[in-house]
């Protein structure tokens, strides 16, 4: 039995996909310490994992304002973060002594912890995972589905590789110079953390421009785990009518006028549709529900999707994979940054429709779903992408198999240094 510290960065989609590993890495016999914040203890205590908690030092920021400047200031945050957060829990860490690390591939810390501890590192995306690889194949599609400056007045003084190698190489030199590190790819050093295994919560075939990713990336498939957490849902008011889910995560917020088309859209027709708003909004401000809406703050979405026609969501990780398994039609409409990059993977799997407005009116909603409904290849696709999944057993051998072999190479150094 190894001893294994996974630091997770505090926000419901990037611990929900976690929870899978963990239990199964519990369940193999390793021993697990998870560090998130309180809010999300249950969930992890739930896989076995014992918890640990960031404190005050929790709360992972989501950067808001200009897209390019979001962009080149994010990388800045995230090393600020993890300098506060290792001198923090240096000791802590040190005195658990793990034999490796796991790391969300934004909880950089993780990352420099595995560095200061002489362990192997392993970063685990729960986003879609864009690689500085990928621009070999397609150097526009970071602009314009990723930081989406196809709009900006600089886009047209520049082509689009020579723009996107600039933002690059102008962010790397500065993050270098000020950080004191050397030989820095922001997109892959910094933004994901990159080790010499990483984790991809999904299939490559089912990935975008797969070929850009090599031997170091492991793509594991995607895993449901049970969710040990208390939601009160009204599911008797369920009946035998097509099932409408409709969510847009947890974080996001001003997307009243959004869920008010939804209200104009499918309100006293002959579905049901359950809606999940956020925490940003409070239901009871919500004027003019539909008797056939059930609206929550938080839905148990496992549940929900399995007696679910159709998804509508922003193109989140977890939506988009936890909808596959259970084989359900999407339509996407995504409102910041990966999401748009996983809307093109929806789109191009042929498994949802991507709508490209932010704020789709109401008969855009209508065509959309009635799309999806009235064309089975969605689901048939659905079904063809799930079975694609690699086995979570496969990932776990794979990640035991590297433990050792970079523990027994870091056992070989010492013996002869």
């Amino acid at each position: 039995m190894s001893k294994l510290i996974y630091f997770g960065i505090d926000l419901h989609g990037h611990i929900n996909v976690s929870l899978g590993l963990i239990r199964a890495l519990v369940e193999k016999g390793e021993e697990v310490l998870y560090y998130s914040s309180d809010v999300f203890r249950e969930k992890i205590e739930a896989t076995g994992a014992q918890f640990r908690n960031y404190g005050d030092m929790g709360g992972f920021e989501m950067r808001e304002g200009d897209r390019v400047d979001t962009f080149l200031l994010f990388s800045h945050y995230i090393l600020d973060k993890s300098h506060e957060l290792v001198e923090r829990f240096k000791d802590e860490v040190t005195a658990w002594n793990p034999d490796y690390i796991i790391h969300d591939a934004f909880a950089y810390w993780g990352k420099e912890f595995a560095q200061l501890l002489s362990v192997p590192g392993i970063s685990a995306f729960a986003t879609f995972a864009y690689i500085d690889e990928m621009a070999n194949f397609d150097p526009d599609f970071f602009m314009s589905n990723i930081i989406r400056i196809g709009d900006h007045p600089v886009y047209n003084k520049f082509k689009s590789a020579d723009l996107y190698q600039r933002l690059v190489k102008m962010s790397s030199k500065t993050i270098e110079s000020k950080y004191g590190l050397n030989k820095v790819n922001v997109i892959n050093d910094i933004l994901g953390s990159k080790e010499k295994l990483n984790i991809l919560y999904s299939s490559k075939s089912f990935y975008i421009f797969p070929d850009s990713f090599d031997e170091s990336y492991l793509f594991a498939g995607y895993s449901i785990t049970p969710r040990k957490e208390t939601v009160e849902f009204p599911f008797e008011q369920l009946d035998d009518r097509p099932l409408i889910y409709i969510s847009f995560g947890t974080i996001l917020n001003e997307l009243e006028d959004l869920f008010l088309n939804c209200f104009e859209a499918f309100g006293h027709s002959d579905v049901q549709v359950v809606m999940s708003v956020g925490y940003h909004l409070k239901v009871e401000d919500l004027k003019g529900i539909p008797d056939n809406f059930i609206v929550r703050n938080y839905v148990p979405q496992l549940d929900i999707l399995k007696r679910a026609t159709v998804f509508i969501n922003h193109a989140g990780t977890n939506s988009v994979y936890e909808s596959i398994c259970f084989e359900v039609p999407q339509v996407v409409i995504p409102q910041a940054f990966d999401e748009f990059m996983g809307a093109v993977m929806v789109e191009r799997a042929g498994i949802g429709i991507y709508i490209r407005s932010m704020v789709p009116s109401a008969n855009e909603l209508q065509e959309a779903v009635q799309q999806v409904l009235s064309d089975s290849s969605y689901r048939d696709r659905s079904t063809t992408i799930k079975a694609s999944f690699s086995p979570l057993d496969d990932t776990i051998n794979e990640i035991i198999a590297y433990v050792e072999r970079e523990r027994g190479t870091s056992i070989t150094t010492l013996r002869s240094s």
